[in-house]
C-alpha cells in the first residue's frame, strides 16, 4: 500500500529539480510494485526529528519482517565507487569526491531506530501484541540511482556494491531484500523463523510515523484516509527520450575550467562558447553523455541550446551559467 507520496515540490534550482525527478521516478515504481500490497507499506518523503537530529527519508517501505530506506540520487555522468566505498563523480569533465548516499541513508536508518526504539511502549501499547516489541526486524538501506547514469563497482566492497540500484530495477531489489515466502516452500517446511507484524500492526506503525512527522505533514491514516487519484495511477513511467529531455549538461571552458559568465556564439564549426576569462572558445558539440556516440547535433530553441543524440536519441540540455 501507498501510505504517503512524495509531496509536490517547485524549485528554480536545475539540480534540485533533477532529484524531485528522480525521488518522482522512484516513487513511480514503488507504487507500480506495492499499491495492493497488504505486507508492504510506502512511505515517500518522510521527515522526522529525534533528540534534535533530523533526518529526510526520500522512501521508507515498512514490511512484514521490518524496514528498508531507499535513498534516491540523481546523478550525471559517471561515478566510481572504490574499495573503501568511497564515491567519486566526473563533473564538466573534472573528477571529485561526493558523500556516499550509502552512509547517509545508513545515517537516517539508524536514526529511524533510535526513534522507534525510544517509543517502542507507546507503540507496542497501541498497535502491536505485549510480547510482540520491534526486535529481531531486519533493517536494510538501498540507493537509487538515475537509470542514465554509468557506474563502475568492480572495485566497490560486495555489500555496498549490491546496495546500489538503477531506478528500474528498485523492486527487484526490494523483493528479494524481503524475501517473502512462497506456498511452496511453506509446503515443505522451509521454517521462517523471523517475527512477523500483521496488517494492522503495519498500519499502525505507519499511523505512528506519520502522526511524528516534524514539519507542515502530520497526518494520521485513521483521520485522513489516503486516496489515490486515478488519473495519478495511469501516468506511464517517463521514457528514455523524455527523462534525457530534462537532463542538463553544465558548459565550462575546455582552456581555464571557468564556468561563469559564458557566452554563445555561432560560427564556420556550429554552437560555442566563448570564456570571459581566458577569450577560449568551446564547442558546444560533444560525444553523447548517455552512449558516448559522436553522432551529435546541437540545437537552439529561443535562448535554449541542447545537445542531440541520434544513435539513442537523447537529448541534453546545455546551461552556461
Amino acid at each position: 500500500m501507498i501510505l504517503k507520496e512524495k509531496a509536490p515540490s517547485n524549485t528554480a534550482s536545475v539540480r534540485l529539480a533533477a532529484g524531485n525527478k528522480q525521488e518522482y521516478d522512484v516513487a513511480f515504481y514503488l507504487r507500480r510494485a506495492y499499491r495492493d500490497s497488504e505486507r508492504v507499506m510506502v512511505l515517500n518523503d518522510i521527515r522526522i526529528t529525534h533528540e534534535g537530529e533530523r533526518a529526510q527519508i526520500d522512501h521508507l517501505i515498512v514490511y512484514t519482517y521490518g524496514f528498508i530506506i531507499v535513498e534516491s540520487k540523481s546523478i550525471r555522468g559517471q561515478v566510481i565507487v572504490n574499495s573503501e566505498g568511497e564515491w567519486i563523480r566526473s563533473y564538466n569533465n573534472k573528477w571529485s569526491g561526493m558523500p556516499s548516499p550509502i552512509k547517509q541513508a545508513e545515517l537516517q536508518l539508524k536514526l529511524l531506530q533510535q526513534f522507534l526504539y525510544a517509543n517502542t511502549d507507546d507503540i507496542i501499547g497501541k498497535f502491536l501484541g505485549i510480547q510482540q516489541g520491534l526486535a529481531g526486524r531486519r533493517y536494510d538501506v538501498f540507493c537509487a540511482i538515475s537509470s542514465d547514469s554509468i557506474i563502475d563497482r568492480t572495485n566497490a566492497p560486495k555489500d555496498v556494491a549490491g546496495k546500489l540500484i538503477k531506478s528500474e530495477f528498485i523492486t527487484d531489489a526490494l523483493d528479494k531484500a524481503m524475501n517473502f515466502r512462497k506456498f511452496y516452500q511453506v509446503a515443505k517446511k522451509v521454517l521462517d523463523t523471523r517475527p512477523a507484524f500483521n496488517f494492522d500492526e503495519l498500519r499502525g506503525i505507519c499511523n505512528f510515523i506519520l502522526a511524528h512527522q516534524t514539519g507542515a505533514e502530520k497526518k494520521s491514516l485513521d483521520e485522513t484516509p489516503f486516496k489515490i487519484p486515478e488519473d495519478y495511477l495511469s501516468v506511464e513511467p517517463p521514457s528514455i527520450s523524455a527523462r534525457c529531455d530534462s537532463n542538463t549538461h553544465f558548459m565550462s571552458c575546455r582552456h581555464c575550467g571557468n564556468d561563469q559568465s559564458l557566452t554563445t556564439h555561432s560560427g564556420r564549426y556550429g554552437y560555442y562558447v566563448k570564456c570571459p576569462k581566458c577569450a577560449g572558445n568551446t564547442a558546444l558539440k560533444s560525444p553523447c553523455a548517455t552512449c558516448n556516440s559522436t553522432s551529435t547535433s546541437v540545437k537552439k530553441r529561443n535562448d535554449v541550446f541542447s545537445l542531440h543524440c541520434d544513435s539513442c536519441y537523447s537529448a541534453t540540455r546545455l546551461d552556461f551559467n
